[in-house]
């Protein structure tokens, strides 16, 4: 009986043990509460539109004629270096150049008409031509010439009414993150033409626009506007959409230097653009860019912001063609598709603006 009773008290005593050493409380390591932290003050965005199955199922890949012909026309000007001066006279006159025979000097239009080259006219048809056809050729030339080189001469000035130059101009792009600019000094020492605001991100204004865009009326600044893009399917496209077309009611705005959604790299606790696919953001960039440039009535160019990595790498074909403005902090722009707005730099000094503008 002594026996059973030492027996059950020993069975106690290691019971005790194995409930103290597998039951007491996680402590957690100094990394995971910092990682903790990292994440709690992650901007958190109210989406509703996080259900990427709405976009999966509606999507339906095409590839228009349309499409398909700006493609074939981009390898032709990719293989043939050498452009002749007339077919980029054509180009500025809006013709849509097929492929180009270099020998004879001939091009062909989408609808297949040809348009010879009065400068290379064959040395066989020369005795066919009238003279009123060669001066009636020569005339038209002579316009084209002319109308090119008023686009070429067009000068930039400062809103302060400095001469800035007739092709390259500097524009900023600035946000809350400047703080309070002093736009008065902007206009009398900056060599600027103007400036594109942010006006938010997703369905939330950013929070100096409203003071930016009142001096920037009062001033007379030439400015345009953007939108960071949070969304991932095509509800929250429209909602981006829908916000922007309040906002331009709202504050009356005439935003001549464009209207662009800043589609790029972002991620909060919810979400991130890392789940958003080529085809998804042909979609939903479509959408915004239709939806708004209707409400405009086409006056302003709604176009695409993002940076040259992700816009080549990231961004399907239709998304990638409503890119006009690029960012890539280097000493050439190796984007390679067409754009009219490079940002060259994160780090410039425009007078107005304590700290780094992006230029």
């Amino acid at each position: 009986m002594k026996k059973i009773v030492f027996l059950l008290i020993i069975v106690l005593l290691f019971s005790g043990c194995s409930n103290k050493k597998y039951h007491k409380d996680v402590v957690k390591t100094p990394y995971e509460e910092k990682k903790d932290y990292y994440v709690s003050v992650v901007p958190i965005v109210n989406h509703d539109d996080y259900n990427y199955d709405i976009i999966k199922d509606s999507y339906k890949p095409e590839t228009s004629e349309k499409t398909m012909v700006k493609i074939e026309q981009k390898e032709d000007i990719m293989e043939n270096e050498a452009i002749l001066s007339y077919d980029t006279l054509l180009a500025d006159n809006n013709v849509n150049e097929e492929e180009q025979d270099l020998t004879s000097g001939d091009n062909e239009t989408e609808n297949n008409d040809i348009i010879p080259n009065p400068n290379e006219i064959k040395e066989e048809d020369k005795n066919n031509v009238t003279k009123d056809e060669v001066a009636k050729d020569d005339l038209v030339v002579i316009e084209e010439k002319d109308n090119l080189k008023e686009v070429n001469d067009k000068q930039y000035y400062s809103p302060s009414g400095k001469l800035l130059g007739t092709q390259k101009v500097k524009v900023i792009d600035v946000s809350y993150y400047q703080g309070v600019i002093d736009w008065d000094k902007f206009v009398s020492d900056s060599d600027c033409y103007g400036v594109i605001l942010r006006l938010g991100y997703y369905q939330s204004l950013d929070k100096m626009f409203e003071r930016n865009i009142n001096e920037i009326k009062r001033l007379n600044i030439p400015y345009g506007i953007y939108l960071f893009s949070y969304a991932t399917t095509l509800s929250g496209a429209l909602k981006e959409a829908n916000f922007t077309i309040n906002m331009i009611d709202k504050y009356d705005l005439k935003p001549t230097l464009g209207i662009y959604y800043d589609v790029e790299s972002w991620s909060t606790k919810n979400s991130s653009s890392s789940r958003i696919t080529k085809e998804a953001y042909d979609e939903i960039v479509k959408l915004y860019v239709s939806n708004v440039s209707n409400h405009v009535d086409d006056n302003y160019k709604v176009k695409v912001y993002s940076n040259r990595w992700y816009a080549m790498n990231k961004l399907g074909d239709v998304a990638k063609s409503y890119v006009d403005w690029v960012a890539e902090y280097n000493s050439t722009c190796k984007y390679d598709g067409v754009y009219s707005m490079w940002q060259y730099t994160s780090k410039g000094r425009v007078p107005g603006i304590n700290g780094n503008v992006d230029i």
